[in-house]
């Protein structure tokens, strides 16, 4: 995956090619090659007239191997070749020579000694020399023809710089060395703005309560982490979106369920009233006034244990503890609670499961699950509870299983368990209670890092699964 600080070396380094390949066309069209020769002449010339003369004298005192000694010496240089001919055109050597050496060699045939014959176009530099003994040779030197690569950066730059300062040619040069970094800068940052730029338009978009914007899919399919930071943001915003819409149905729903009892209430108080003006008993309206206050109590109660969850503020006295008692603990009491209907409470498995949280909102979360168990579970039956340790994606959990054998829920509705106010196809509520129990319980795991899950048991009844994630060091 090519990742952002991969595509900015690599931008970077194709920008530094893209400059000296533009540094180099640049020097080849505005160097005067005339110039360029003459400082090449001036600059080998008197070398090849030293070597004349030391390879004829060598000739004549060491012969031809010490002849090739020194030749080789100076053939070490990349790319130069070193001829010494005799007076009828032989190399001394034996060594086959180019056209244009040899050319060069019968031309100078007749010229007087100590005379050099250049061609600079060819890097090629001749001299006739003749000794003592009046012994006539020429010595060739084939230079390596000049290479782009070859000049500095400096030499590109301004190449007459020690003599006559920055000139019109290295002036234009260095502009446009310039202008191409700039338009490959330019390039980049807008490579890395314009992701950013859409970003922030979409982030200002929600904020205009726009909730359906999403990044646009040219940042998604980057593939570099302005692409994971898209898709982070479409998650926020799919959050967020979840959030106020959850947030609207249940302002929705509360008004709902708390507008029932309160109309009760008015039709009861009504009617008691109408009993007591004419005499008769009212305590059967009052008992039903009494009780709808009692559900609006139990309603705004979970209501407000609702509210505390979804702040988190209960998380702010994090305790470490064993969740395994608790889940004895509450089973213990829910026990108590089934047995005038005949039913168990059966706590199967217990491993120790040492985890951090608000102790007593996980507690009053468990309690809700097992409560609606007991409830639903049939006459005379058993509800079922286990826990124990399980690895899951490379983390360790505690989970928690509850059982009952009551009738169990349609597949359909399952998923709206934990759906605050929720009602099943009947029409009732899931539980048969303020409608919030288990939406606590599923919202209490969630801000603990943990998961809520339910299915129907093969042979009847509901399971209902709660895993934490344990602490590291247990």
């Amino acid at each position: 995956m090519h990742r952002l600080h991969v595509k900015i070396f690599l931008w970077f380094w194709l920008a530094v090619v893209v400059v000296i390949a533009t540094l180099g066309a640049l020097t080849e069209l505005t160097h005067t090659r005339a110039e360029d020769d003459k400082r090449w002449q001036d600059k080998y010339g008197p070398r090849v007239h030293l070597w004349a003369r030391q390879e004829t004298q060598i000739l004549r005192r060491d012969g031809p191997k010490g002849l090739e000694r020194y030749v080789g010496s100076i053939q070490s240089d990349p790319g130069v070749l070193n001829f010494i001919f005799d007076a009828d055109g032989r190399e001394v050597l034996g060594r086959p020579a180019p056209p244009r050496v040899t050319a060069i060699v019968a031309a100078m045939a007749e010229s007087a000694t100590g005379a050099q014959d250049v061609d600079a176009a060819e890097r090629i530099i001749a001299e006739r020399i003749v000794d003592a003994r009046g012994n006539s040779h020429v010595v060739v030197v084939d230079f390596p023809s000049p290479s782009v690569l070859s000049r500095s950066l400096f030499e590109f730059l301004s190449t007459d710089f020690y003599t006559t300062g920055i000139d019109k040619a290295g002036l234009g040069r260095a502009t446009a060395v310039v202008a191409v970094a700039g338009i490959f800068c330019f390039l980049l940052a807008q490579h890395i703005a314009r992701p950013i730029d859409r970003l922030r338009s979409a982030a200002r978009r929600i904020a205009d309560k726009q909730l359906q914007t999403r990044v646009d899919s040219s940042v998604i399919d980057r593939k570099d982490e302005l692409a994971d930071l898209g898709r982070d943001f479409d998650r926020m915003a799919e959050r967020i979106e979840g959030l106020v819409t959850a947030q609207r149905h249940l302002l929705g729903d509360v008004s709902h369920a708390l507008r029932s009892p309160l109309a009760r209430l008015n039709v009861a108080l009504g009617l008691a009233r109408q009993r007591s003006a004419s005499g008769e008993a009212t305590s059967i309206h009052l008992d039903r006034i009494e009780l709808e206050a009692d559900r609006l109590n139990s309603l705004i109660g979970q209501l407000l244990k609702m509210a505390r969850v979804e702040s988190g503020v209960d998380l702010e006295a994090s305790t470490e503890f064993d969740l395994a008692h608790i889940v004895e603990e509450v089973s213990a009491d829910a026990g108590y609670e089934a047995r005038h209907r005949g039913c168990t409470v059966r706590f199967t498995e217990s491993s120790a499961c040492l985890v951090s949280g608000a102790r007593e909102m996980l507690r009053g979360a468990v309690e809700n699950v097992v409560r609606n168990a007991v409830r639903h579970t049939g006459d005379q039956s058993a509800v079922e509870i286990s826990i124990d340790r399980r690895e899951a994606a490379g983390e360790w959990l505690a989970a928690i299983r509850v059982r009952d054998h009551g009738p169990g829920v349609p597949e359909a509705a399952l998923d709206g368990l934990f759906v605050p106010f929720h009602r099943t196809a009947n029409g009732a509520s899931h539980n048969d209670g303020t409608g919030l129990g288990l939406a606590i319980t599923k919202r209490t795991f969630e801000v603990h890092r943990g998961h809520v899950s339910a299915a129907n048991a093969a042979d009847g009844g509901l399971v209902v699964t709660l895993e934490l994630p344990l602490q590291r060091h247990a």
